[in-house]
């Protein structure tokens, strides 16, 4: 019988950062945090097989493959690789989305504990050579999915939309499509699911009766629907009531409270602004909890500005406590410094500490509920035997403080071992 090889915690902690993932790997002795909502079980093993996880059980119950490389965890804290459902890769016209910038962003953002990202709209030619640069391994990066947009012809005098569709007449790209009552849908979303999209993110300008039939024919050729919660003209009730799988903004339901929705030009602050344990606003999370429409929740992108932020983190607290599914986006991913570590984590301190979720429940939001956004629930965001091994060790329990998510031993990205980047002076 071939020997096993023990490795010390100091030995991982130096080794190469893109190191070849060994045949067979045994993570022993580690405290297993599921992503399911379940609470922590410790003293788990876990084994990585060619990029998956072959199997979880309790340390010493099951024999560890012979030969396999074993890497002892004992008072460490294992978590699924964590998802950010909205980033933006290839948008803004200022040129920060310069190829380079991206890939250190990405670098940092994996390396940072980031597994998987839901890029919510750009120039799908870019996000494409993204997206396979990552899968190939060209480049240390998240998994990249990204959206297909689709909106009412007047939002296309948007520059980053410009930016986006550059070389190609406004609003006919296929990934960034004006779209009216008088769309052909069934080649509309054909064109927008052969860029590679995973979902088509609906964003403004858009009528309750324009967005039933995208949504149908959306659904009926594979493609998930995001949109944003409010699209003046159409309010959060009926985003919903047209069967989208996610919503995006929390700050954004405050428009179900008025009466009528402003045109997309001229919104300004909603007038009256109800409260969000009102009536009214309830009935919308109990439409949403009926049609299992998801929270794309991003109280990261409204941090600096207090009023909304509080409104926005009450909400959330309410969706939550009826039953809405949340997830956890940025709508930033992150800085290109050297070991910047990603927003996600400011946006699960935020979860729990201002919206009032368990850290239990914020992991949720960030792992089984972010690949449950993206329909890839049954092969990611979830520790269980069969699923890719995205993982994230880490060095302090983050269902005590939601804190300790940001203290990361290494990151495993379908078996792959990767470290953190020291952070520059």
């Amino acid at each position: 019988m071939l020997a096993r090889r023990v490795i010390g915690l100091a030995l991982l902690a130096a080794a190469p950062a893109r190191a070849q993932a060994p045949p067979v790997t045994a993570l022993t002795h580690v405290t297993v945090i599921e992503g399911t909502g379940a609470a922590p079980r410790p003293d788990m093993t876990l084994v990585v097989r060619d990029g998956r996880i072959a199997a979880l059980f309790p340390s010493g119950a099951d024999p560890i493959p012979p030969g396999a490389s074993v890497v002892d965890l004992t008072g460490r804290y294992l978590i699924p690789g964590l998802i950010d459902t909205h980033v933006h890769l290839a948008t803004d016209p200022s040129g920060q989305d310069r190829r380079d910038v991206e890939e250190r962003v990405l670098r940092n953002a994996l390396h940072g504990g980031v597994t998987t990202v839901r890029d919510m709209a750009g120039d799908a030619r870019r996000l494409a050579d993204l997206a396979r640069s990552a899968l190939v391994g060209d480049i240390e990066s998240p998994a990249i999915h990204y959206a297909a947009v689709m909106s009412g012809p007047a939002f296309f005098d948007d520059p980053r939309v410009l930016d986006a569709s550059r070389g190609v007449p406004p609003g006919t790209a296929p990934w960034a499509r004006a779209v009216t009552a008088r769309s052909d849908w069934p080649r509309v979303v054909a064109e927008a699911r052969g860029t590679g999209a995973t979902g088509i993110k609906v964003y403004a300008v858009v009528s309750a009766a324009v967005l039933r039939p995208l949504v149908a024919e959306a659904h009926r050729q594979g493609l998930r629907v995001w949109a944003h919660a409010a699209l003046f003209p159409a309010r959060p009730s009926e985003v919903v009531a047209a069967g989208v799988d996610v919503v995006s903004h929390a700050s954004l339901l405050v428009w179900e409270g008025v009466p009528v929705l402003p045109d997309y030009h001229e919104r300004k602050k909603p007038d009256p602004i109800v409260s969000p344990d009102s009536p009214r606003i309830g009935a919308l999370l109990d439409l949403m909890v009926r049609h299992r429409t998801m929270l794309d929740a991003t109280l990261f992108v409204v941090a600096d500005r207090e009023e909304q932020e509080a409104w926005s983190a009450a909400v959330v607290h309410e969706a939550w406590r009826k039953g809405v599914a949340i997830t956890a986006g940025t709508d930033s991913l992150g800085d290109d410094k050297p070991g910047a570590l990603p927003e996600i984590h400011e946006e699960l301190r935020l979860l729990v500490e201002r919206a009032g979720l368990t850290p239990i429940a914020a992991l949720s939001a960030a792992t089984l509920n972010g690949a449950r956004a993206l329909g890839i629930e049954q092969t990611r965001g979830t520790i269980a035997p069969g699923k890719a091994a995205d993982l994230v060790v880490l060095s302090a329990d983050p269902t005590a403080d939601i804190r300790h998510t940001r203290d990361i031993v290494c990151v495993f990205r379908d078996g792959r071992r990767y470290d953190p980047i020291p952070a520059s002076p």
